[in-house]
């Protein structure tokens, strides 16, 4: 079946204007409190799947609320991803609703960019299997209502809890006058030292450097551990004009790199087809390594390889690159370092202490 997206939208944003002036179903508002703490201590992939669910049950009593895409069995089938990409995801910033991941197409993600249908039986890995479960409980209950008016309910519900989740970042108005590329490099490493966050902190850096050298609109990251079935790395940059073709891919690591992992880098470029392949070694411990005999191996298969070990060359060379002068580049790179934390769910702490160390913050 066919959800209208218009008629979808026209219900989420009635439901959310409800949401503002109450009153919110004590039963629901806990269910939706007792499964976002879930997808907080687990994985937060199944929140967005969730709210499209009730959206759909909301906008047609018809929907299978079990369903992810349109060709899985049974009448009341839609796409999961057409309506929540289209329509949740799309109005959610405006709205003020965390559905837990910020990327533009949270259900491309594990596990639902490769089932039909969710269910209890759905394959997920470790600790997956509590939101998973949570999930389902809920499905089970919106499958037994039986009028629009009590799955707007169910709506507005999710609606006053996710805004209640939703983050608030600081903002900085100015950077420090007296930031210079030294300076910058030391805040960078004493910034991702301070805590990883599995990786987000450093991946971020290294996007918003290179937001500086070719724009934003030919740069893309993927958040951490997403597949990379588009992106052969962490970072990418476009070819000017391209939306498929890269110009360099860049894999970024805050843990030990052995020479090994250069070759797996490497080949994976060769795969893509990439000419220009970058391995950002951030760790505090990372060992010297020889890197000779690899950046042999990549040119003999037409790839290009190069290893930065640690912040400053990196950091250099990203400055550099850019098309302004080095001492602009730094006062600007901050603010695109801080658009990449966000866009990678870096915590407000962390996101909080990034502003405090490179700038003011708004009070």
């Amino acid at each position: 079946m066919k959800i209208s997206k218009q008629q979808a939208t026209a219900v989420l944003i009635a439901e959310a204007k409800s949401a503002l002036e109450g009153p919110i179903d004590p039963h629901w508002r806990k269910e939706i409190e007792d499964f976002s703490r879930i997808c907080d201590e687990t994985t937060l992939t199944h929140i967005a799947f969730l709210g499209t669910a009730i959206l759909a049950k909301s906008t047609n009593l018809a929907a299978d609320v079990w369903s992810v895409k349109a060709k899985s069995k049974g009448p009341g089938a839609y796409s999961a991803r057409g309506l929540g990409h289209g329509v949740l995801v799309k109005n959610a910033p405006v709205l003020g609703l965390n559905l837990g991941v910020t990327g533009r197409e949270p259900l491309n993600n594990q596990p639902y960019f490769q089932i039909d249908q969710i269910s209890r039986r759905t394959t997920v890995h470790g600790k997956a299997r509590r939101a998973l479960d949570a999930l389902c409980d809920i499905l089970d209950q919106l499958t037994k209502i039986s009028s629009l008016k009590d799955a707007r309910v169910v709506l507005r519900a999710f609606i006053f809890v996710r805004r209640q989740q939703n983050p608030t970042y600081g903002a900085f108005t100015e950077v420090s006058r007296d930031l210079s590329v030294e300076k910058l490099i030391t805040i960078i490493e004493a910034f991702v030292a301070e805590d990883s966050e599995g990786g987000k902190r450093a991946q971020a850096v290294v996007a918003g450097m290179l937001d500086l050298h070719a724009g934003k609109e030919r740069v893309m990251t993927s958040r951490i551990n997403d597949p990379d079935r588009h992106l052969p790395g962490d970072v990418g940059v476009h070819v000017a004009g391209s939306t498929d073709v890269w110009e360099k891919v860049f894999e970024v690591r805050d843990k030990k790199v052995e020479v090994s992992d250069l070759y797996h880098f490497a080949q994976k470029a060769m795969e893509h087809s990439v000419a220009e392949a970058a391995v950002v070694a951030v760790s505090a411990n990372q060992p010297l390594l020889e890197t000779h005999d690899v950046g042999k191996w990549a040119s003999e298969r037409g790839v290009s390889m190069t290893y930065f070990s640690g912040w400053a060359p990196f950091i250099r060379q990203a400055l550099f690159w850019a098309v302004v002068p080095s001492p602009v580049g730094v006062q600007t790179v901050p603010s695109y370092v801080l658009t990449r934390l966000i866009e990678l769910e870096v915590s407000e702490q962390g996101v909080a202490l990034w502003s405090s160390k490179v700038s003011v913050q708004e009070r």
